[in-house]
């Protein structure tokens, strides 16, 4: 098991003073009384150890210790803000843009949500970021992960956070109790351990067996610009890096036209919609496949059966680590390309048919 090599956030550290504009005199009493103050709410309370139960909250547990033991394996604290900033440190973590779920917007929706969940328009499936929403975290900085994200299903992530509200309420049924007097007061802190108790190792495979730099589900942000757009153009949009890979998930392109049974004409473009290479393809057997060259790992096209007017027959494999891998007709979660979710548009006659596909490949 090896952490990944960024830089996490320190969730608990020093507080910054603000610089203050003062006219006339200072009275240095005054001001070494106010820092007096602000040494005692910055140091707040230890209310000891938050367990949350990884059989009802499987996947919040699995990308929690996937922070814990991956991003930031010496230990940190988790400080409560009382100043509710829920909506702030989503949009700071990535997991949401402009208010959507990361989840549900492509390129990243294919990776990340469709293998668990290729239902069109679904929202089931929801981002959870570790550290939680509620507490103390810095705004995001280029070159750190502040979050670990994981497209997780919704009752899972809305037991994790009703746990922990609970908890803060001194009402948690399983595990340690809270230790400070309730209510929490801003600047109170706690640390995390997962209850393992009936838990899936399957499910919470990062609390059990952790599979840091090798688990393809587990995301996090490393641009922020506060939107996405489709097509998706990374010199504008949010940028995200897959767990194992070297470079940020883009969004390419394949263009396929197909005349009768045999003749294909295809086109691959690469994340900034550059056209990359061109390859013609004139007496193509009934079933086959064809690697096509220039992306940053080559693309497979596979012929799979006759001219279908619905455009099936066909399936794509971009050859990246990990692989991705569609059918002409398959359906995905999001909306934002074909309001059937589809991957590809058709525009099929009787003998011909033309296929625009977008996928996601890393830069």
């Amino acid at each position: 098991m090896k952490p990944i090599g960024l830089t996490p956030f320190i969730l608990l550290g020093s507080w910054t003073t603000n610089a203050l504009s003062l006219g006339g005199p200072v009275d240095v009493a005054v001001l070494e009384r106010a820092h007096s103050r602000a040494i005692v709410k910055r140091a707040g309370r230890d209310c000891g150890i938050f367990q949350m139960d990884c059989v009802a909250a499987a996947g919040a547990c699995n990308n929690a210790c996937y922070y814990k033991n991956c991003i930031n394996p010496n230990g940190y604290k988790m400080v409560y803000d009382a100043t509710n900033t829920d909506v702030r440190n989503r949009a700071e973590s990535g997991c949401t843009v402009g208010g959507v779920s990361i989840c549900n917007q492509l390129p990243f929706s294919q990776v990340f949500h469709d293998p668990q969940n290729k239902i069109p328009g679904d929202t089931s499936v929801n981002c959870d970021e570790w550290p939680m929403a509620t507490t103390k975290q810095t705004d995001f900085q280029p070159g750190t992960v502040r979050n670990s994200l994981r497209c997780i299903p919704g009752s899972e992530n809305s037991s994790g956070g009703g746990q922990l509200s609970n908890w803060l309420l001194g009402d948690n049924r399983t595990g340690p109790k809270k230790t400070c007097p309730s209510p929490m007061q801003d600047g109170d802190y706690w640390t995390f351990q997962p209850g393992l108790t009936n838990a899936s190792p399957v499910k919470a495979k990062n609390c059990f067996n952790p599979s840091c730099g090798a688990d393809p589900l587990q995301f996090f942000m490393t641009a922020k610009v506060g939107s996405i757009g489709f097509p998706y153009v990374p010199s504008t949009s949010n940028r995200y890096k897959q767990d194992g890979t070297a470079t940020d998930l883009l969004q390419c392109r394949v263009d396929v036209k197909r005349t009768g049974d045999k003749i294909f004409n295809i086109v691959v473009y690469d994340g900034t919609g550059t056209q990359k290479n061109k390859a013609d393809i004139s007496a193509f057997a009934n079933t086959g496949s064809f690697p096509i060259t220039g992306l940053p790992s080559t693309l497979t096209f596979q012929k799979l059966g006759p001219f279908a007017a619905s455009g099936a027959g066909m399936a794509f494999t971009y050859n990246s680590s990990p692989p991705f891998s569609w059918f002409s007709d398959q359906t995905g979660s999001s909306l934002k390309y074909q309001p059937d979710g589809k991957y590809c548009s058709i525009v099929s006659s009787a003998t011909a048919q033309d296929l625009k596909c977008y996928f996601p490949c890393p830069a």
